[in-house]
């Protein structure tokens, strides 16, 4: 124990209204810790997070020469942070400063028990004043950061946030797994709300002109790095200071060379399913992926490709090399920004879809919507190629359902909605029924499509299919059960509806940057309230579709806030580190390399003698290493056991 007259120990009760007040006595409590030993003044204030109760604790603190602050209040979580920096303003280090939580631990659980929570909460007091007598002063650390980002993902998010950070100034590595940028947007055609183009954007507000920002900024901007046909296999290091390795794929093609002549696509022997048109076209082995491809560059799909050569005999350009081998990089970045999107959830078995060649997804409509798309804008049978006149959409389909996925998928009713406007726009006699369980549509101006449809003839039953069986040539009948009828539907065309997914690789992604992932298989952020774009680790990033189904909005909205998040570090070129961080007594340390194992944070390497050292940067002081010490040679910054001791005795004390 500290010599009680070396301390000099302040408390400050808070009613916070009455949410502590209504159920604790607050005077009482203060008048309790008065008179604990080392306690030098104690006060009770309504609300101690206010700018009067900041000024208190400053003016007790010069006023009575205090060395150690106890605020009785609320959650740590909430104004933990707001009292270090006031307890720090007034002169003292931030670590002698002790909370004791009345709110959530007390006063609330307890509302109808008054006797019984002023009696928890002098306990609680207590506790705190006797662990602030151990705290000890701890320092703060600062480590350089990298002036620039690494963005994995060049969908719309990762476009948007990479453009972003190069408009802050900063050199960015943007990786992409495809050959070409810009994700499930590009295959989407039309976008609601704007009905434009999936990968052009609006005007920016100093300019008159519409532009694709995509095409003019991403291939020309001398800060982005575009890397196609790549994957981030490694990432080490921590905030300021990451080593990434990428590697990318073969193209077999130079992309400053290829002048998009498509001679070699002629001569090409090799004919596949075309996997940007879902399977609904054929490609050659050498193919450009779409007609707006960026890189506007051909690429050899080495898996289909027989190595005739007749492609590199008929190149003008001399550009195709099969030879070429796949090329790892490395870059040292400061911050990551993960933006990998979305796949569209493949029904197989579910309605006859991959059974009944016409039962299709929305994403396959949306590539026989697309002008530029595998039918041209017409809306073609699969089986016949003749144009339906019945459409059936159904909803949900791997969304809202314990047999695939919990989650509503967001857009999922705003993309039945706009393709079933456009079918009736395009063919105004034809017959489309939407088959839902509820329309869910939230964002701006999405209601006005609901209304749009159903002025334009487009029916809805609200009910759960039942049945789905392939009749006489080639139509679908669907049966629909509600609570009080049932509906058999005759449909030419069945589309389903299907629901977002986590994009290919991310399981293989969360191992290579230490990620998490939530139950719904979405990459996990820090806090889905106070954190939604952090991760738990610092440094690195989360924005779009990656972290959970959104719309185009939301997406690009949360893509800028992760790049100003990111940008907020490689502006200062430093970080401000607390060390209130794990330790290691090398004497009592056996060498089990068991904290290293544990730590989920990867903050500790083992040295060439066996001791641990802490990469105290990356640590998070989250204690699961101090935990797994079988000898105790690990201790917890701020936490240290006696501390802890110390806690134990306050709260029995009588």
């Amino acid at each position: 124990m500290v010599n009680e007259k070396d301390v000099r120990i302040g408390v400050f009760v808070c009613h916070c209204g009455l949410n502590i007040a209504k159920s604790v006595d607050c005077k009482a409590v203060r008048e309790y810790a008065s008179k604990i030993p080392g306690v030098v003044y104690a006060v009770d204030y309504e609300f101690m997070c206010s700018e009067t109760g900041q000024a208190m604790i400053k003016d007790a603190i010069k006023n009575y020469n205090l060395n150690r602050v106890v605020v009785a209040s609320c959650s740590p979580r909430l104004h933990e942070i707001t009292f270090r920096r006031v307890v720090a303003e007034a002169g003292l280090n931030p670590f002698l400063f002790e909370m004791a939580n009345l709110r959530e631990h007390c006063s609330w659980p307890h509302m109808h028990e008054p006797e019984k929570a002023t009696s928890k909460a002098k306990h609680l007091v207590r506790a705190s004043v006797e662990r602030s007598k151990l705290l000890e002063v701890i320092g703060l650390t600062k480590q350089s950061v990298k002036p620039s980002a690494l963005v994995i993902g060049a969908g719309i998010a990762g476009i948007q946030a990479a453009l972003t950070l190069a408009d802050y100034g900063f050199d960015v590595h943007l990786v992409e797994r495809q050959p070409y940028i810009g994700g499930k947007v590009a295959q989407l055609g039309g976008v609601f709300p704007t009905e434009d183009c999936g990968i052009c954007i609006s005007p920016r507000p100093a300019e008159l002109h519409r532009k694709c920002m995509y095409k003019t900024e991403i291939t020309t901007n001398p800060r982005i790095k575009l890397y196609t046909q790549a994957v981030v296999k490694e990432l080490e290091g921590y905030i300021g200071n990451f080593k990434a390795k990428i590697l990318q794929r073969p193209r077999c093609v130079n992309e400053k060379l290829c002048i998009s002549c498509g001679l070699c696509e002629n001569v090409c022997p090799i004919t596949v399913p075309d996997e940007f048109n879902l399977g609904l076209s054929k490609r050659k082995a050498i193919y450009l992926p779409f007609t707006q491809a960026i890189p506007h560059t051909y690429v050899i799909d080495l898996q289909s490709c027989n190595k005739c050569g007749e492609c590199v005999k008929i190149c003008p350009t001399k550009a195709i090399n099969l030879e070429e081998k796949g090329g790892e990089t490395e870059v040292e970045i400061g911050t990551v920004i993960v933006a990998t999107g979305f796949e569209e959830f493949r029904p197989n078995g579910l309605y006859g879809y991959g059974k009944f060649p016409n039962v299709i997804t929305q994403l396959e409509l949306a590539r026989m919507l697309d002008p530029s798309g595998p039918t041209q804008g017409l809306i073609k049978r699969p089986s016949d190629g003749k144009i339906p006149n019945k459409v059936v959409m159904i909803q949900c389909v791997g969304s809202r359902d314990k047999a695939t996925n919990l989650y509503c998928s967001k857009i999922c009713c705003m993309i039945a909605l706009k393709h079933a406007k456009n079918i009736k726009g395009a063919y105004p006699n034809a017959e489309v029924v939407i088959c839902y369980k509820d329309i869910r549509l939230t964002g701006k101006d999405y209601e006005t499509y609901y209304t749009d449809c159903q002025e334009m003839g487009v029916k809805f039953i609200k009910g759960d299919v039942s049945g789905v069986s392939e009749e006489a040539q080639g139509n679908i009948k669907v049966t629909i059960k509600s609570e009080t009828m049932e509906t058999i539907l005759d449909a030419e065309l069945l589309v389903l509806t299907c629901g977002i997914t986590p994009s290919q690789g991310i399981d293989e992604l969360v191992k290579t940057l230490n990620l998490s992932l939530g139950p719904d298989g979405f990459l996990s952020e820090a806090h889905i309230k106070l954190a939604p774009i952090d991760t738990k680790l610092d440094g690195i990033y989360l924005c779009g579709t990656c972290v959970g189904p959104k719309d185009i909005s939301e997406t690009v909205t949360q893509a800028m806030a992760a790049a100003s998040r990111a940008a907020i570090p490689m502006m200062k070129r430093e970080v401000e580190i607390d060390l209130a961080r794990s330790v290691v007594d090398e004497a009592l340390c056996v060498k089990c390399k068991r904290c290293e194992a544990i730590c989920p944070y990867k903050a500790i390497k083992i040295q060439e003698n066996g001791i641990p050292y802490i990469i105290e940067v990356v640590c998070k002081g989250c204690g699961t290493c101090v935990e797994e010490c079988p000898v105790g040679a690990l201790q917890l910054r701020h936490f240290k056991d006696q501390q802890l001791y110390a806690a134990i005795d306050g709260i029995l004390a009588e």
